[in-house]
């Protein structure tokens, strides 16, 4: 409910308080795209080799919070590029959450319901992003005369991410204690029992 409303705004947010012109603005909002792109294919390798999934779900938050924090405390200026510290790390949160989060699902539902679970997930995404461009609206309205609005917004995408970094949190511990840390796991292919075997034989 945040990265995406985020990036939707940026463009404008860029054009507002740091008065770039529509075209530069628009190559500035799409760096997080950018670094998805680049790094998801990466960090998703790194995941299925060290596995530390409910983990990465955790940093992802983390950066999410210093991501719009630090956009929320930015002072407004003429054409400086302060807003591309939390673009870059609205990126990098992104990345890491979408490769950690799809990733887990097949670890913790039976083969037989994977195609529902990520079904239910997707529903659950697009619900989230319906409602939370319509809050951003209503917040950036109604507090126009804080920072462009941009200040409570900003202020409401930490807001959802603490609360996400709680839930988290809770997923991690759950997962270590209830349900034996299947999520910190590295699933084993047979090619790799085989080679195991014959390096033991």
């Amino acid at each position: 409910m945040s990265i995406f409303p985020y990036i939707q705004i940026a463009s404008d947010l860029l054009q507002t308080k740091y008065h770039f012109d529509k075209i530069t603005a628009g190559y500035l909002f799409g760096v997080p795209y950018i670094i998805g792109a680049v790094l998801s294919p990466f960090l998703g390798f790194a995941i299925d080799k060290v596995g530390k999934r409910a983990l990465m779900i955790c940093l992802s938050s983390f950066i999410l919070i210093v991501a719009y924090g630090s956009s929320m405390m930015m002072p407004e200026c003429d054409r400086c590029y302060n807003e591309l510290y939390p673009l870059v790390l609205t990126g990098l949160g992104y990345s890491i959450y979408a490769a950690a989060i799809w990733g887990s699902i097949p670890y913790i539902v039976k083969p037989s319901a994977v195609g529902t679970a990520f079904g239910i997930a997707t529903a659950i995404q697009n619900i989230g992003l319906v409602i939370a461009p319509t809050l951003v609206g209503m917040i950036k309205d109604n507090t126009k005369q804080y920072d462009h609005g941009y200040f409570y917004v900003n202020f409401f995408f930490v807001f959802i991410n603490v609360i996400g970094l709680l839930l988290n949190m809770t997923l991690y511990y759950i997962d270590i204690y209830q349900n034996d840390g299947v999520l910190d796991k590295v699933e084993v292919s047979s090619d790799d029992h085989a080679n195991i075997e014959i390096k033991e034989d």
